[in-house]
């Protein structure tokens, strides 16, 4: 574990993991079956819509990859920017984040009301960039957790170390029990979370996105302040 990093307690790195799958399914439905989060999909769609020369749709994917790179990049860049090496508190890049997506919440409904929101269009460039970014953000904000490295945006990684961990508790690997507890948990979390995300915006639209909201609002009051939480 680097001084770099914000260390939390497996607790907030649950719930941001739910706040994560949450977003990636509201998403995945209002964006026409982009992965805010989740790049792995992307990426194979837009190898997919290259092989196959679509360029418009290859275009809808690649913007997303550039800018959840440039976000991951610029909460980094913010975490490790004290002079004295030391990480910054999770409160600044968590209030960007949930700004980013009460911009996809508020302009995405007024868009999608006045039949903006279509595929390929301006609209889409725009909520897409928003709710990428602030996905992108929440994974540089948060990557270890009780000494155990996570991600709260992206589950592949999470499964595979899982399951490794699955395997050193049977042959008495030290931690791996407590390892394993951890990522079960982000895995729970972020499906838990899509799940929720995706009932909600059946009856809510984006509307939905105002849970995370108030969760992301909790969390920035009462651990935003502390690089050691």
């Amino acid at each position: 574990m680097t001084n770099t990093a914000v260390v939390a307690r497996p607790r907030v790195a649950i719930t941001l993991a739910a706040i994560g799958g949450w977003v990636d399914a509201v998403g995945f439905l209002v964006l026409f079956g982009l992965f805010t989060a989740h790049l792995s999909g992307n990426t194979d769609r837009l190898g997919v819509a290259l092989g196959q020369g679509e360029l418009a749709t290859a275009l809808t994917y690649a913007v997303p990859l550039v800018v959840f790179f440039g976000g991951v990049v610029l909460g980094v860049a913010y975490i490790t920017g004290r002079p004295d090496h030391r990480p910054r508190g999770l409160g600044g890049l968590l209030a960007l984040e949930a700004a980013l997506l009460a911009v996809f919440m508020g302009a995405g409904t007024l868009l999608r009301n006045a039949g903006d929101l279509t595929p390929h269009s301006l609209a889409y460039y725009g909520l897409a960039v928003a709710a990428v970014g602030a996905m992108g953000l929440q994974t540089a904000a948060l990557r270890h957790a009780a000494g155990v490295p996570v991600h709260t945006t992206f589950i592949t990684g999470m499964v595979s170390s899982l399951a490794e961990e699955l395997v050193a508790v049977r042959t008495g690997g030290p931690d791996a029990g407590r390892r394993a507890r951890v990522h079960g948990g982000l895995v729970g979390a972020y499906l838990i979370g899509a799940v929720g995300g995706s009932a909600l915006e059946g009856a809510w639209a984006l509307w939905a996105l105002t849970v995370p909201l108030a969760v992301l609002g909790v969390l920035i009051v009462t651990v935003g302040s502390a690089a050691a939480l």
